[in-house]
């Protein structure tokens, strides 16, 4: 981590910056095991689903979420839309995790003057550059496939930004992401927030990184952004302070922190900007502790259905279901008897167990299609 802090600062925004500093310390040494970041980011991505969606006034039922995850046709028609909406934020996430690849991008006219780069992307060209050494682009540090690095455009560029607009909007919509057009008002306001993210970043360490959140976060009116930008915005504030800090294995959900301290978010908003400041550095250093405590808890689950699952069944894919059920906690019989390529009594069966354990439970209440959640995951 790069810490430049300036000794001009106010002795509350530098005590807050150096706590911040530390927790974000102590969180990325849990994180370079790539397991325990494969089950925290897939995690925290549902999390922060669930909180931006509630920041932005959707009732959000968690149930209808997690079904959504599975199908959106599956959730009641009353519930259908919000859980459309927070399954929209959700695979927002998961682009801005690189855990989904990009929809095809045609070049625009902004993108074309601009050289497809923002000023801000030119200033971390040198940490794109490390993150893109720390992984195959073939094969994730898990030994899974991830998303072609042809097909990712590069962070904080108007083509990602255009990507996550595409993203977000295919959920909603239900349109073909490649056929969604971002019109040339959209990216003209895209390099407007692009710029005044350049200015806010500076140097690139926590002070920047905390800045760029000052920019991205401060709630309406003073957030001073449209509409449409405002989700992609918070997954910018997601991966602002990893990237400043270069720090490219965390992935911190900070909507859930929004949500969580909300009152006291729009007192700071309200105050001078070193007050704003001061409270971001704050809860950038509380959503690492809890991040931290979330890591933890994970792996208890994992440990307690090991134990209760105990040895039955000993040439079972229990295990294998298991693991998966991290990165996908709500399933239907058919996904697992895809995801295993086994026959569809033989995931009965395996269903039947993790019921039976007390891992998972039915929360459709139909004959068909029945949808199964693992309870310790519910967001």
């Amino acid at each position: 981590m790069q810490t430049a802090l300036s000794p001009a600062l106010s002795p509350a925004l530098l005590t807050a910056l150096l706590e911040a500093e530390r927790a974000l310390g102590r969180l990325a040494e849990l994180m370079q095991d790539a397991e325990r970041r494969r089950r925290l980011w897939a995690d925290a991505a549902r999390r922060e689903a669930c909180a931006a969606a509630r920041l932005d006034g959707i009732a959000v039922d968690t149930t209808d979420f997690l079904i959504a995850t599975v199908s959106t046709d599956l959730v009641p028609t009353a519930g259908r839309g919000d859980a459309q909406s927070v399954r929209s934020l959700w695979q927002g996430c998961r682009f801005s995790q690189g855990a989904l690849p990009a929809p095809e991008r045609r070049p625009s006219p902004a993108a074309l003057s601009r050289g497809g780069m923002s000023v801000a992307s030119e200033v971390w060209q040198a940490v794109a550059d490390l993150e893109a050494g720390l992984t195959d682009p073939e094969e994730g540090e898990d030994g899974r496939p991830s998303p072609s690095a042809a097909a990712m455009p590069e962070s904080w560029t108007l083509d990602w930004m255009e990507c996550c607009w595409r993203v977000l909007q295919a959920e909603v919509s239900g349109r073909d992401p490649d056929r969604l057009a971002f019109s040339a008002e959209r990216e003209a306001e895209a390099c407007t927030l692009l710029g005044r993210l350049d200015a806010a970043a500076r140097p690139p360490a926590l002070l920047g990184g905390v800045g760029l959140l000052a920019e991205l976060l401060r709630p309406a009116p003073d957030l001073r952004l449209p509409s449409w930008a405002v989700p992609t915005a918070r997954l910018l504030a997601a991966q602002a302070v990893a990237r400043c800090c270069r720090l490219p294995a965390l992935w911190l959900p900070l909507s859930v922190s929004l949500w969580t301290d909300r009152t006291a978010a729009a007192i700071a908003a309200r105050g001078r900007d070193e007050e704003w400041l001061a409270w971001l550095a704050d809860m950038v250093a509380e959503t690492a502790r809890r991040e931290r405590q979330r890591v933890y808890s994970l792996d208890q689950a994992a440990e307690s259905w090991r134990r209760r699952v105990g040895t039955r069944r000993r040439n079972s894919r229990l295990p294998e279901v298991l693991d998966r059920l991290f990165e996908e906690p709500a399933f239907t019989v058919r996904r697992i008897q895809r995801t295993l390529g086994t026959t569809f009594r033989g995931a009965q069966l395996i269903v039947d167990d993790l019921i039976e354990a007390g891992i998972a439970r039915e929360v459709t209440n139909r004959a068909l299609d029945r949808v199964f959640v693992a309870v310790d995951l519910m967001p």
